[in-house]
């Protein structure tokens, strides 16, 4: 590679909109080996590293097996990676992330992150690892537990106390 190729590629639009879009961008750019299942891509090689980044110092490495939807049919990818020692979903959100960029040179996925929002359950700030759901009425965003349990016990939301329920499969339904 010269040096004037680029060997960073911001891929942040991607990774927020469909795990297609980021299988279509990383494909141009690396040669991946993956299957398709329904709309999970899983990684057949195990080469491709993910990082995450807290004000420019990793903090957490791993090697991607999959690449998803998210469970609560939102827009955004959810990362499933190996540490060795267990599996992690990685959940990057334009609340829990600045930016991220596939590193040529590394063969690597960077995630920079940043807290901006906070639980409107606990108040806690919503980090990348956390299962997030949010109000259908008013977005509020929150621990998804926390969020769970509180409709459960006020069946409302926390935030503008509109009459909310929970589904038999445990999905937020307006009342």
């Amino acid at each position: 590679m010269s040096p004037k190729e680029e060997t960073k590629i911001d891929i942040t639009e991607e990774v927020f909109k469909e795990p297609i879009e980021v299988i279509k961008k990383l494909s141009s750019y690396l040669s991946l080996a993956y299957t398709k299942v329904i709309q999970t891509y899983v990684m057949e090689d195990r080469t491709l590293e993910l990082l995450l980044l807290k004000q420019g110092s990793s903090y957490f490495k791993g090697k991607i097996v999959w690449i998803g939807n998210r469970k609560d049919d939102t827009e955004g990818t959810i990362f499933c990676v190996d540490t060795r020692s267990e599996l992690k979903k990685i959940n990057p959100t334009s609340e829990n992330t600045e930016n991220v960029v596939l590193d040529l040179k590394k063969n690597a996925i960077l995630i920079s992150t940043e807290s901006k929002a906070k639980c409107s359950v606990c108040g806690k700030n919503i980090e990348i690892f956390d299962d997030v759901s949010g109000c259908p009425l008013c977005g509020a965003k929150a621990h998804k537990d926390h969020l769970l349990d509180w409709i459960k016990m006020k069946h409302n939301c926390p935030i503008c106390k509109k009459s909310l329920d929970l589904s038999s499969i445990g999905q937020i339904i307006i009342d």
